[in-house]
């Protein structure tokens, strides 16, 4: 199979840091209500204090709905600095999905697994978060958006997506990594890999003949769990996902594309593609109900359209973590 590719969007000047109001005073920090170490919740509180002993005026809740109320205040009412996130992606996803856009989202890395939290190098200390609420800037990264969620990181749909919607349908409580084993083996016993068309979206904008995978990852970062390099090239400002399909279905064939992935060669298989694309359609080509997850956790079933918010992720970050993704920082 031929990829379809475009270029990257042409930056016409230097993408620039803000900075948030030195008037603006209010923070609010929200954690997923289910992490039930008893470590993260000491964390919090203690976050909470470090920012209150430096004198912001701290909002902590749980309630996403309550975060959501006070967030549009805050942002309205021109006093809102950020919003702390603590937990893992996906609980980085859901504060981004119930906050304005217009607001910073800090993210915080606790839990089983934050991929951006660590990508952007926040570290979970009270005195690491307090200097990038005092000190951080605010850069725009683009912000994928799978029917009316928006997701941070990516989004596929397949083999891994089913054992997501399996530990979904199950969870009882905070997951831990030994909980996907489970499901893992439950997904190889009962899976079948039905086929997916994917509609991508060609750079005059016509519509292009439709790919048939039975495996489908959109990245707006390069990030996986364990690391694995499924889309390395992923750029998060040049307004386009990183759409990396396969072919073949089968637990053989789980197995023979996890291999190549690891050694970087998955592109080079004649049933494996990728492509760049600001928008996309996946569906299934039967009456087959197939998963789709957003960020680590469960999305939904197959339809869905994918489409890039470029610029609209809005983070404060480290001023060193800015300069790394290609921002001109000057305070």
């Amino acid at each position: 199979m031929t990829p379809i590719s475009q270029s990257e969007t042409a930056q016409s000047a230097p993408r620039r840091a803000t900075f948030p109001r030195p008037d603006a005073r209010l923070v609010l920090t929200s954690m997923n209500p289910r992490a039930g170490a008893r470590a993260r919740h000491e964390t919090v509180a203690a976050i909470h204090e470090a920012l209150a002993n430096r004198g912001y005026n701290v909002r902590t809740t749980v309630d996403l709905t309550e975060l959501k109320s006070l967030a549009t205040a805050g942002q309205k009412a021109g006093d809102l600095r950020a919003v702390v996130a603590i937990g893992g992606d996906g609980t980085a996803s859901a504060v981004r999905n119930h906050v304005p856009l217009e607001v910073p989202l800090v993210v915080v890395p606790m839990g089983t697994e934050n991929l951006l939290g660590r990508y952007l190098r926040q570290f979970p200390t009270p005195a690491a978060v307090c200097q990038t609420i005092d000190e951080g800037a605010i850069v725009s990264l683009d912000l994928g958006r799978a029917g009316e969620k928006n997701f941070l990181l990516m989004i596929s749909a397949g083999f891994d997506a089913e054992v997501i919607r399996s530990l979904h349908e199950g969870r009882r409580g905070n997951i831990r990594r030994s909980a996907y084993l489970w499901h893992i083996m439950q997904a190889m016993r009962r899976y079948t890999y039905p086929t997916m068309r994917l509609y991508l979206q060609a750079g005059d904008d016509r519509a292009a003949p439709p790919w048939h995978c039975r495996w489908m990852f959109g990245f707006n970062l390069p990030l996986y769990a364990f690391s694995l390099p499924i889309a390395p090239d992923a750029v998060p400002t040049d307004g386009l996902l990183d759409v990396c399909t396969f072919e073949r279905g089968a637990i053989w064939s789980v197995g023979r594309y996890l291999w190549h992935v690891v050694w970087r060669i998955h592109l080079k298989l004649p049933d494996a593609a990728i492509s760049r694309t600001a928008r996309f359609r996946i569906e299934p080509t039967t009456e087959a109900s197939i998963a789709y997850q957003l960020d680590g956790d469960f999305g939904g079933t197959l339809p869905v359209e994918v489409e890039v918010l470029a610029g609209q992720l809005r983070l404060l970050v480290p001023q060193e973590t800015a300069r790394r993704l290609g921002f001109e920082v000057n305070d």
